[in-house]
């Protein structure tokens, strides 16, 4: 099995890199860092709650499930609801000939980055990521332009200039993803002159 990383900051299109670079690759399957947060503390209300720090995220069980993988196990990755900021289920998933891991700090931990064949990075200009943060979260959660905003300045920026971008360094390419970028395109010319 050949592991691929994808980190970089909030809203710079990593899920849907991980998506494509999973359709070009024969047997591929994607585990997300989303999917392991870890619980939120019962006593902060969600709009209270910072979801973008290192700490939000349970490093632990997600390595677990990488090396289970790895070494052709399948597990039982957990489905987490933002809503409620609780996980609620589980969803099988088997190793396949490529695992593509995607996250803000898929490259922060050492562990995790000696496992990789390989990583990208991406990045967009910030009036990009404010841009589709608050429409991302007017589409899928109904919230109102004014709290992304102050969410965005509150806890998205700080978190990604303190924690994501020191990662940067780490990857084997950074990859720019502006507004109006083609994902599905770069992937299937960097597919036609390199092997993943």
């Amino acid at each position: 099995m050949k592991i691929i990383g994808i980190a970089g900051g909030t809203k710079t299109g990593k899920s849907l890199f991980a998506h494509h670079l999973a359709k070009l690759l024969a047997s591929a399957s994607i585990l997300s860092l989303d999917n392991y947060f870890l619980d939120k503390p019962a006593h902060v209300p969600i709009e209270q709650h910072n979801f973008y720090i290192p700490t939000a995220f349970d490093f632990k069980s997600f390595h677990m499930a990488l090396e289970d993988l790895r070494n052709e196990l399948p597990i039982q990755m957990p489905n987490y609801n933002h809503k409620t900021g609780k996980r609620i289920s589980t969803v099988k998933l088997t190793p396949k000939n490529y695992l593509i891991i995607d996250g803000l700090y898929s490259l922060m931990h050492a562990s995790i980055r000696s496992l990789l064949a390989y990583s990208f990075y991406l990045e967009s200009p910030p009036d990009v990521v404010l841009s589709r943060f608050i429409m991302g979260n007017l589409q899928e959660h109904n919230y109102a332009p004014e709290y992304s905003v102050q969410q965005y300045f509150t806890f998205v920026r700080p978190a990604f200039y303190n924690y994501v971008v020191p990662t940067r360094q780490y990857a084997h390419m950074v990859v720019t993803n502006d507004y109006n970028s083609g994902l599905d395109l770069f992937l299937k010319d960097f597919l036609s002159k390199y092997q993943l």
